[in-house]
C-alpha cells in the first residue's frame, strides 16, 4: 500500500513500478526513483535501491506507471469563476469582444481572497489530473498590490509547483500599469532574492502588446533589469498574435508586427514566452526563432474563441521551443493533450500530422520552459530534478512503449487515471485523495463568493 511521504531528512523509494524517467528514454519494467527530501538522488532497479539505501522510506506503486509530473505552460487561474456565468451583453462575436465583455469584466470583479480561492480550487483539479506544475499568468486590476501572493500562497497550501506574473496592461490607465509592473518587480524579488522558495518562481507578465505602450514596455524592462539576481532565470510571460487585431493594431499604430515590437523592447529571450502566436507570421515565426523565444500553445482556448490555430508544424521545422497549456480553460493536461492532437490534425487536414509531437510538446517541451525558472529540473525523473511523479494506473491492454505512448493517451487515459501524485518529495494525492487541503471547505467558499463575484461583474 501506499504511505503518504510528508516528512523531511528521510529518504524514499518509489518502486515497483513501470518508469518513464523521460522521453528520451524507454520505459523500464520494476523500477524505482529515490529521492531525498525534494530531489531525486538515483534511480534503478527496485530490489537494488531498496538494499542500497536500506531503512528508506518505501512506496509500492504496485505496477502502476510511475511517470514525471505534467506541466500546464500556461494558464489563467482567475477564469475558474468565470464556470457557468451569464453575460449582461449579446454573447460576443470577435476576440475583441470576448475580451471586453467577458475576461476584462470578471478580473475587474476580482478581490484577494477571489485570487487565492481561484487559485486554489484550479491546483486542486490540476494535481487530481496529475499536473505538478503550473506557469500562470494573472490579472486583478482592482486588487494589484499582493496579488501574486495570494496566488502564492494557494500553491505553498496545495503544494504545487508554480511559475506566476502578473498581467501589465494600460487598459485601466497608466496608475494599473505602473501599480502591474511593480507588482512583478516585487515578486520576483522575493522569489529570487529576499525570500525564494523551491514550490515557486516567476516571470514579467505583460498582457498583449496591443494593450500595452511604448512606455509601459519600456518601464517593464527597466523593472526586470532592476532585479539582477533574477536575470538568469526570468523573462517575459505574454500572448502574442492570439486575436487578428493584436497583428492589425501593431502595423496600423507602430508600422511594425507584434513580434517584431517586442524584439525593439528586448522582450524576447529563451526566459520569455510568448503565449498562442496564432497568426505569426513566417517573417515573425524566424525572428522568434532567433531569439530563442519559447511558444506556448493552448488549442482548446484557441478553438473556444475561435481565433483559429497555430501553425504549429512550421513552429517546429524552425527549432522554435513548443510547450502546451490551457489558457485557464482546464488544468487537465491529458485532456488538453487530447485536444492538441485532433485540432492540429484538422488544421492541417491529414491525419499523418502532430501525433508523436502532441507528447514532446507537453513533455519535453514544458520541462524545458519551465525548468529555466526553477533551481532545478522539473518535468523529468532524473538525479538532481525535483522529486515532482505522477503514478498512474493504466492497465495497458496492448504493448505500451514510448513510441507509442502517445495514442494510449490520447486513446486510453485520462485525468482520471492518475492515482497518486508527488510534489517535491511530498505525496499531494493518494489514491484520488488529496492530502494537503481540504477541498470541500474551498469549494463551499467559492460558492459563498461566487454571487458576489457575478454582481460586481
Amino acid at each position: 500500500m501506499l504511505s503518504a511521504c510528508t516528512s523531511r531528512g528521510l529518504k524514499t523509494v518509489v518502486g515497483n513500478g513501470k518508469l518513464l524517467r523521460s522521453l528520451a528514454h524507454e520505459f523500464q519494467d520494476d523500477h524505482a526513483v529515490v529521492f531525498d527530501n525534494d530531489t531525486i538522488v538515483e534511480i534503478g532497479k527496485t530490489a537494488e535501491m531498496r538494499k542500497k539505501h536500506y531503512g528508506a522510506r518505501y512506496i509500492n506503486a504496485e505496477g502502476k506507471l510511475i511517470m514525471p509530473g505534467l506541466i500546464n505552460s500556461h494558464g489563467h487561474y482567475y477564469g475558474f469563476f468565470s464556470r457557468g456565468m451569464g453575460l449582461k451583453d449579446p454573447s460576443p462575436f470577435t476576440f475583441l469582444e470576448v475580451l471586453e465583455r467577458l475576461w476584462w469584466r470578471l478580473d475587474r470583479a476580482l478581490e484577494h481572497e477571489d485570487n487565492y480561492l481561484s487559485a486554489a480550487i484550479c491546483n486542486i483539479a490540476a494535481l487530481k489530473a496529475g499536473t505538478t506544475t503550473v506557469v500562470d499568468h494573472h490579472a486583478s486590476p482592482n486588487s494589484i498590490e499582493g496579488s501574486l501572493d495570494d496566488v502564492a500562497q494557494a500553491a505553498l497550501d496545495t503544494h504545487i509547483r508554480n511559475h506566476v506574473c502578473y498581467e501589465v496592461t494600460d487598459r485601466n490607465g497608466m496608475d494599473g500599469a505602473y501599480k502591474g509592473i511593480e507588482e512583478n518587480r516585487r515578486f520576483i524579488e522575493r522569489c529570487y532574492k529576499k525570500d525564494p522558495n523551491p514550490m515557486l518562481a516567476a516571470s514579467f507578465g505583460l498582457h498583449a502588446a496591443f494593450t500595452c505602450s511604448n512606455e509601459t514596455l519600456a518601464k517593464s524592462r527597466e523593472a526586470l533589469e532592476s532585479v539582477k539576481e533574477a536575470l538568469p532565470y526570468v523573462g517575459y510571460h505574454i500572448h502574442v498574435a492570439e486575436g487578428l487585431y493584436d497583428e492589425e493594431h501593431s502595423m496600423k499604430n507602430y508600422g511594425k508586427s507584434v513580434v517584431e515590437r517586442l524584439a525593439q523592447f528586448g522582450i524576447a529571450g529563451p526566459n520569455t514566452i510568448y503565449g498562442h502566436c496564432v497568426h505569426a507570421s513566417d517573417l515573425e515565426l524566424d525572428l522568434i526563432k532567433k531569439t530563442g523565444t519559447n511558444v506556448v500553445t493552448n488549442p482548446t482556448s484557441n478553438m473556444n474563441n475561435a481565433v483559429g490555430l497555430p501553425r504549429v508544424i512550421e513552429i517546429l521545422n524552425r527549432g522554435i521551443p513548443l510547450a502546451l497549456g490551457t489558457d485557464g480553460i482546464t488544468y487537465d493536461m491529458i485532456q488538453e493533450l487530447k485536444y492538441l492532437y485532433f485540432a492540429q490534425k484538422f488544421n492541417y487536414k491529414d491525419p499523418r500530422v502532430f501525433g508523436s509531437e502532441s507528447l514532446e510538446a507537453l513533455w519535453t517541451g514544458g520541462s524545458k520552459l519551465a525548468s529555466k525558472a526553477f533551481k532545478k529540473k522539473v518535468g523529468v525523473l532524473e538525479p538532481g530534478a525535483y522529486a515532482d511523479m505522477i503514478l498512474v494506473d493504466y492497465d495497458c491492454p496492448t504493448f505500451l512503449c514510448k513510441g507509442n505512448l502517445p495514442w494510449h493517451i490520447v486513446f486510453g487515459m485520462s485525468g482520471a487515471s492518475i492515482d497518486s501524485t508527488i510534489v517535491g518529495g511530498r505525496m499531494v494525492m493518494k489514491h484520488r485523495e488529496l492530502l494537503t487541503i481540504d477541498e470541500k471547505a474551498v469549494l463551499a467558499r467559492a460558492r459563498e463568493r461566487t454571487p458576489g463575484i457575478w454582481e460586481r461583474f
